[in-house]
């Protein structure tokens, strides 16, 4: 038996899938998998974008989609590949929480194109797609900030709070710390993008401010 016989031989008895339908499974599985690495490129919003992480986003999408192709409905290689993956450990931190959704979204891809589906791997693929972009661009959130107003002791307290209510939606006191020669005042504000020279602009033009910090705020600092 030559070895493209036997080749035919394992995948139509051991598997019951043929070798044009390990081939689209694969193509659209590697397909689909450069989609997902394209959206994440696109979509990440921090500062330290790891492109070994959306490597292995591809890597697993196509993996996935082998191993689901070998277990096919065998059920004694299910039990085996469940014993098997039961030994792993990953020891990576996820360190962005969206980062889990990416990784769980290649999987079922691979899943998908594994069990010929593709039209949930598609559709579904899109759909999260137009999701993730459409929440990258803050359209419907605004930015929370941390505003640090330094100023002298006679720093009016009640107009520096009134003008930060102005321009903000929230406004909640983080901290105040007064000392016989200084004050400093620090808010916790949502504020629109295009906001911040505003409100900093009134802030400085009242009497006793000697300066103002605006940071991003991620909920890790206290102030």
């Amino acid at each position: 038996m030559s070895k493209k016989e036997l080749l035919y031989y394992l995948l139509e008895n051991n598997t019951n899938i043929s070798v044009a339908e390990v081939a689209i499974g694969l193509i659209m599985s590697v397909l689909l998998a450069f989609f997902i690495y394209f959206v994440y490129k696109k979509t990440y919003t921090g500062v330290m974008y790891s492109k070994n992480f959306n490597v292995t986003l591809l890597l697993i999408t196509v993996i996935t989609t082998m191993v689901m192709m070998i277990i096919g409905s065998n059920l004694a290689l299910s039990l085996g590949m469940v014993g098997a993956l039961s030994i792993i450990r990953f020891r990576t931190a996820v360190k962005d929480t969206k980062d889990s959704a990416y990784i769980f979204w290649a999987i079922a891809v691979g899943i998908s194109c594994g069990s010929g589906i593709y039209s949930i791997a598609i559709l579904g693929s899109i759909v999260i797609a137009i999701i993730l972009f459409f929440i990258s661009k803050d359209i419907l959130d605004d930015s929370t900030y941390l505003v640090i107003v330094h100023g002298t002791e006679g720093l009016d307290e009640q107009k520096v709070t009134e003008t930060v209510r102005k321009h903000c939606k929230k406004v909640n006191l983080k901290m105040k710390n007064i000392t016989s020669v200084s004050s400093d005042i620090t808010y916790e504000v949502s504020l629109a993008a295009d906001k911040d020279n505003e409100l900093s602009g009134e802030l400085k033009s009242l009497e006793g401010v000697n300066g103002i910090n605006i940071v991003t705020y991620n909920g890790e600092i206290a102030g």
